[in-house]
């Protein structure tokens, strides 16, 4: 089984005050959005792929081999409420597409 599958480079950009921050200063990641869980790999690339396009950041394509599922997210946020506020304008700007989108809380 063939399908195409592209990785992204990771930049964390600090935008807030008060976040916190991992040794040597940088942003500490704690959040991102998830908008799609699948058993197809090519569906799930599909999807990675339009998220890309459309959001110009990266999208992760992430196989977890307990579910044997490809999830789908978005986003590198420091706070809840920034990843709150970036599902809502998903939502918003493609509501047929991320209606079921939620956040993911990253392990420290």
């Amino acid at each position: 089984m063939e399908f195409e599958s592209q990785t992204d480079t990771v930049n964390a950009v600090h935008t807030e005050e008060g976040a916190q921050r991992m040794p040597g200063g940088q942003p500490q990641i704690r959040f991102m959005v998830q908008i799609g869980a699948f058993r197809d790999p090519h569906l799930a690339s599909n999807v990675q792929n339009t998220a890309r396009q459309r959001f110009k950041m990266p999208v992760l394509n992430d196989y977890n081999t307990q579910l044997s599922l490809y999830q789908i997210r978005i986003g590198f946020f420091e706070t809840r409420e920034a990843a709150l506020a970036f599902r809502e304008r998903m939502q918003k700007g493609f509501p047929g597409d991320y209606a079921d989108s939620w956040l993911v809380q990253l392990k420290p």
